[in-house]
């Protein structure tokens, strides 16, 4: 569909969902919030429970619970959908889509399982689908790697792509929270769904770094091809550990390209207290570009809460409302031989530090555990008090492939199946 309304005229906008996100956009179009408005009238909000209390004022006459009605709605040209999860979202946007009606959405579960299939259909009929939202809030990423703003060879992304998690990690190191404590003070202060799960295991920053590589390589990369750990093992002796040793714990997006393959990976990682990351705290995101001749580009911005999201959703509305007979085009494909094969994190074959920590619960066992930390070790340290042992052990191994620390954890549970033992890779130069 395009529009040919006058440009006097106000496009009609139809909201599916009105929960953090959903209100911030209703807040920045009915309260004019915006730095350059935009020509739009919101028409209908499809919500499940009208009578739910909502956080921002949203127009009560404007409110249904017939979510196909808003799609269906002749008189809305954009459908904005901040719903979140798979279903029904996926199927009211290719509803949408297929009646030739123009779709924004900020749902990363959506894009980075079925983005490829919508952004065709959008192609064939002649609309828009637009996320910029559905990945680092208020940093235009999406546009910066879709449009080929930088104009280099990027063969590296390091990133802090949730702000939940990095908000957590925050607060753990500089207020001394302890996980519990930093994920309600997250979710007090908004930054978290509902269910917070899809964030602490990384799941969320997983499928957010699939959406982006598939831009980066104009080729698929499904979230599971995206090796994933989450945040909720770590305790404060692993945060005072990094701490006495000039390090910081971040939540880092890992994308490396090595030898023609391509090394996709989330989870929680040591750097320098000097790194760039270090200093991206709260609910802040962080983007590091690796390119060939121009260096590294970075970018930093709010990646969480209700106006920074919507913001984003904001300003892919204007692009339709502003430019209503142009048609959305899909970038061509990369050339024959140019195909990135992906693979986990963990299969990457350079050679790392990795922090380790363990706490025996067999004391007969600690002199074994013990010596085979000490194998490719800079640093060991022995601690007290462990909650159930007593005792505690910290390494940081030299450079080792992923496969041998594997070997070593493996030949530590051997001797004490029961022991806890975890894991944090150190970048040193990020």
């Amino acid at each position: 569909m395009r529009l040919e309304t006058p440009r006097q005229t106000k496009v009609g906008v139809g909201i599916l969902g009105a929960g953090t996100v959903g209100g911030g956009l209703i807040r920045l179009i009915q309260e004019g919030l915006a730095h350059r408005p935009a020509n739009v009238e919101i028409r209908k909000i499809g919500v499940r429970n009208i009578n739910k209390p909502r956080n921002s004022p949203v127009p009560h006459q404007l409110l249904t619970n017939d979510l196909k009605s808003v799609v269906d709605d002749s008189a809305i040209e954009i459908i904005v959908e901040v719903m979140g999860g798979l279903e029904p979202a996926r199927t009211l946007i290719e509803r949408a889509l297929r009646a030739g009606k123009h779709v924004v959405t900020a749902n990363k579960a959506v894009v980075a399982e079925w983005g490829e299939q919508l952004r065709e259909l959008a192609d064939t009929q002649g609309c828009w689908f637009l996320y910029e939202a559905s990945v680092a809030a208020s940093i235009p990423i999406i546009e910066i790697l879709g449009k080929g703003i930088i104009p280099d060879r990027i063969h590296s992304v390091f990133a802090i792509l949730n702000g939940t998690t990095n908000f957590i990690l925050t607060r753990m190191a500089e207020s001394g929270d302890d996980f519990h404590g930093a994920l309600a003070k997250a979710q007090e202060l908004g930054f978290t769904e509902p269910d917070p799960s899809f964030d602490i295991s990384g799941k969320d920053a997983g499928q957010k770094l699939s959406i982006l590589i598939s831009i980066l390589k104009d080729q698929y990369c499904h979230p599971a091809q995206v090796d994933v750990r989450g945040i909720d093992f770590l305790m404060p002796w692993d945060i005072h550990f990094a701490a006495e040793h000039q390090w910081v714990i971040k939540p880092l997006a890992t994308y490396e390209e090595v030898d023609g393959l391509g090394f996709a990976g989330v989870e929680p990682v040591l750097v320098p207290r000097q790194s760039i990351f270090a200093s991206v705290r709260n609910e802040y995101n962080a983007l590091c570009l690796d390119c060939d001749k121009i260096g590294r580009q970075i970018l930093i911005g709010k990646g969480a809460g209700e106006l920074p999201t919507a913001s984003a959703l904001l300003n892919d509305v204007r692009k339709i409302a502003e430019l209503p007979r142009r048609r959305q085009t899909l970038p061509s494909r990369l050339a024959e031989g140019s195909f990135t094969a992906f693979r986990s994190s963990i299969e990457n074959p350079k050679s790392y530090r990795f922090y380790v920590s363990c706490c025996p619960r067999q004391q007969d066992k600690r002199r074994k555990i013990y010596e085979v930390c000490s194998i490719d070790s800079e640093l060991i340290q022995e601690r007290s008090p462990c909650p159930k042992s007593g005792f505690r052990l910290a390494v940081v191994t030299k450079p080792i492939l992923h496969s041998e620390l594997f070997r070593i954890l493996d030949l530590v549970l051997s001797f004490d199946p029961d022991t806890e033992v975890s894991w944090v890779r150190i970048l040193d130069d990020v």
